[in-house]
C-alpha cells in the first residue's frame, strides 16, 4: 500500500515538473534561431537593446548587468550596431548609461528608456517610439532570451537575440563555479514560472 502511494506520489511531482518546464521548453525551441552566439554572424542592425535588471541599493552595476552592457558595448563598437538603447526603471537605466559613457561609448550613440519595470515595456517602448520597425538586436542572458523574444514579438518587435554570458572581456574568476551554477540555475527556474505568467498575459 505505502509503495503505491509512494509510487503515485513521484509520477504526481514528475508531471507538475514537466507542466511547470513545458511553456519555457516550447519557446526556446521556438525561438531559438534567432539567438546569435557570436557577434561577427549578428547582422548589421540600426539599435542594440540591452534589457536591465536591477542595480545594487548602493546603484552599482551588478554581476549579470554588466555582462548585458559589456556585450551591447562590444556590438556598438564592431560596427553591428548604429545605437545604444539601455532599458529600465528610471535610476537604473541612467546607472547603466552612466556606466558606457565612463567606458568611452559616446552619449550621442545612446538612448536611455527609463520606462522599463519588465521585460515586455521594453518592446512597448520600442514599438511607440519608433512605430515603423527599426533592425534590432536584442541583449540579455540565455536564460532570458527565449521568453524576451516570445514576449515581444507578441507585441509586434521583432529582433536578433545575442546572449551575454559568451562576452569574454569581463573577468568572473572572483566567481566560484558554485556561485554562477547557482545564480544561472534559479534565473532558468525562476523564468520558467515568468513564461507561464506571460502564456497567460499575467506579466
Amino acid at each position: 500500500m505505502k509503495r503505491k502511494i509512494f509510487k503515485k506520489a513521484i509520477i504526481i511531482v514528475i508531471v507538475l515538473i514537466i507542466i511547470y518546464w513545458l511553456p519555457f521548453v516550447i519557446i526556446v525551441l521556438s525561438g531559438r534561431s534567432n539567438i546569435v552566439f557570436t557577434i561577427t554572424d549578428l547582422p548589421d542592425s540600426d539599435v542594440v537593446i540591452i534589457f536591465g535588471t536591477l542595480v545594487n541599493d548602493s546603484g552599482n552595476i551588478t554581476p549579470l548587468l554588466e555582462e548585458r552592457l559589456e556585450a551591447g558595448k562590444a556590438i556598438l563598437e564592431t560596427g553591428k550596431a548604429n545605437k545604444i538603447i539601455v532599458s529600465n526603471t528610471e535610476a537604473a537605466a541612467n546607472v547603466m548609461a552612466k556606466y558606457l559613457y565612463d567606458n568611452g561609448i559616446n552619449r550621442n550613440l545612446v538612448e536611455i528608456d527609463i520606462q522599463a519595470d519588465k521585460t515586455p515595456d521594453t518592446c512597448s517602448f520600442e514599438k511607440e517610439k519608433h512605430p515603423k520597425s527599426r533592425k534590432m538586436i536584442f541583449v540579455s542572458q540565455g536564460f532570458h532570451l527565449p521568453r524576451l523574444l516570445y514576449q515581444c514579438n507578441q507585441l509586434g518587435v521583432e529582433g536578433i537575440a545575442f546572449p551575454a554570458e559568451v562576452i569574454t572581456t569581463i573577468d568572473r574568476s572572483k566567481y566560484s563555479f558554485l556561485t554562477k551554477f547557482q545564480v544561472r540555475t534559479s534565473r532558468y527556474v525562476r523564468e520558467a514560472g515568468l513564461t507561464w505568467l506571460a502564456f497567460l498575459n499575467i506579466y
